[in-house]
């Protein structure tokens, strides 16, 4: 038995043996290096046999070429905008003389030395130092007419001008307004008859998803094209007392390209490249340029009268919330800015415009926020008269207001401030004080002789004195701060409420239902506003 399983043993091995014998013969017959028959050149076919789209393709032939197109077409009206400062810089004469001559605490070892006339020409020499950035312009006008930024240029003692095909030309400033950063220069001397100039659209014809395309000089890379959409339009980011309605775009726009074109499929000018939003400086694909209508409004402005002539009309003005449009029974359409503050003797008082009017449209226009109204009056002609339809108490009415020109001497004198004033002390508690308090979330009181002359507040000024803003609220309330003015209060279905006194503001709180829309008028450092919360 046992010589029959030595047996079986051995048979079992010998197979295995075999087997493992035969595998490696298997691989090394297949081993990479052993040579391989080659096929004969151009018997493989690489590929699909057919294109994967294969309809209308005349008119993809077509859109591959549209921003070919517009290369050739518009990067010869972009030019380079190189402003340069030159600063005076004084330079010792003898490296070693401030050491030797300025430091008394050498006097001990070198004796007492006569001391050299600070700026003396013998010891200091002024130089001239050059620096120079570099931005885009557009080429509007065969007249050597060019369209950039006022950031740009500003603070520039001189501007060279360079063409696509490195030509190079001085330019001087034909003007700038810096509240739409917009600036007009010119070609010095002697304009080339073959300049190119860009054809101006109609960027009011821009909807988003629009095809645009940027030109310009990011990063001193001259005549770069880059492809985006319109993302959005009459945007409005950064300082707010500027003159903003700007073209956001996905384009990628960087610096060097303000001052540069962004163009429509058509290779219209409908835009001038302006800033970007980045944490890094670099593009993140937010982008904003001003619309050509509006740089071609100020640009005209500055060639022919040397400043820009805007309208006024007198009035401050908010963007409308929707708890305040429920406060003063409005409908939801979005359209309508609240006008906070009518200033005396200004347009809009006589033509009887009323704080809390909401305008809905000026010369036919509509208007859609705070930032269109600003717009749209600055572009009116001081003198014209135009209708400003509003709604009042609920009802719609048209009056005629002749717009005059925007001046420093005509701006308010203060904005509403965030700045927080001391809590009035002194105040007796009550209990049913402690319930308004809770109700409502902020605690008031009647303004006295003291008040007034501690918060200045004239004495035709009516109402009742913040005295404490509950930190834990959220909504509108708490912009109040200790020391503005509630005036009086609007509510949906009701006339305004104007408060005198403390037991006003108390009345009007008891009578508060939960849920309904509240707007209080709120005056601060002299300038009214509204805000508004739902109870």
């Amino acid at each position: 038995m046992k010589k029959n399983t030595k047996t079986l043993s051995t048979i079992i091995l010998f197979i295995l043996a075999s087997v493992m014998l035969n595998c490696s013969c298997s691989f090394a017959s297949q081993s990479p290096s052993v040579p391989q028959p080659r096929p004969q050149r151009g018997s493989v076919v690489f590929g699909a046999v057919n294109k994967p789209v294969r309809e209308n393709l005349d008119d993809i032939e077509r859109f591959r070429n549209i921003f070919v197109r517009i290369a050739q077409e518009v990067v010869p009206c972009v030019v380079s905008v190189i402003p340069i400062k030159v600063d005076t810089v004084l330079f010792y004469r003898n490296p070693f003389y401030r050491q030797f001559n300025e430091d008394p605490g050498l006097d001990f070892f070198f004796g007492p030395r006569r001391r050299a006339e600070s700026g003396s020409s013998e010891t200091l020499e002024r130089r001239e130092r050059r620096s120079q950035g570099l931005g885009s312009g557009v080429i509007v006008s065969a007249d050597g007419y060019i369209l950039t930024n006022y950031h740009v240029i500003a603070g520039a003692s001189e501007i060279e001008v360079r063409l696509v095909n490195n030509r190079n030309f001085r330019a001087v400033v034909c003007g700038f307004d810096s509240l739409s950063d917009v600036a007009v220069i010119k070609i010095a001397g002697k304009v080339p008859v073959d300049l190119p100039v860009a054809y101006l659209g109609d960027s009011d014809s821009l909807k988003p998803g629009d095809w645009v395309a940027a030109v310009g000089n990011p990063f001193s890379l001259t005549s770069t094209v880059t492809a985006g959409i319109v993302s959005a339009l009459g945007r409005q980011v950064g300082d707010l007392t500027m003159y903003q309605n700007f073209i956001q775009t996905d384009a990628a726009i960087n610096p060097g390209n303000s001052g540069g074109a962004l163009v429509n499929i058509y290779g219209e000018l409908i835009g001038i490249n302006t800033l970007i939003y980045s944490q890094t400086g670099g593009f993140i694909g937010i982008g904003f340029a001003i619309p050509i209508n509006m740089a071609r409004q100020v640009m005209e402005e500055l060639i022919y009268n040397g400043k820009v002539t805007r309208g006024w009309m007198g009035i401050s003005i908010q963007d409308l919330t929707p708890t305040a449009r429920e406060a003063l029974g409005l409908d939801y359409s979005g359209a309508g800015v609240l006008v906070s503050d009518v200033f005396k003797g200004q347009p809009a008082e006589k033509a009887g415009l009323k704080q809390g009017d909401v305008i809905l449209s000026i010369d036919g226009k509509p208007i859609l926020n705070s930032n269109e109204l600003r717009n749209v009056v600055a572009a009116l002609q001081p003198g014209k008269s135009v209708p400003v339809k509003i709604i009042r108490n609920g009802k719609q009415m048209t009056i005629n207001l002749v717009v005059t020109e925007r001046t420093a001497e005509k701006l308010p004198e203060s904005t509403p401030s965030t700045e927080e004033k001391k809590t009035p002390s002194g105040i007796p508690q009550s209990g049913k004080r402690n319930d308004i308090e809770n109700s409502t979330g902020i605690r008031v009181t009647t303004i006295t002789t003291e008040s007034r002359a501690r918060y200045n507040i004239p004495h035709s000024v009516e109402g009742v004195l913040v005295v404490k803003v509950n930190p834990d609220l959220s909504d509108g309330r708490s912009e109040l701060s200790p020391g503005d003015i509630i005036t009086l209060a609007h509510t949906s279905g009701a006339a305004s409420e104007p408060f005198k006194s403390e037991n006003d503001f108390n009345r009007f709180a008891e009578k508060m239902k939960t849920g309904q829309s509240v707007l209080f008028l709120v005056r601060r450092d002299g300038a009214t506003f509204y805000v508004g919360f739902t109870n």
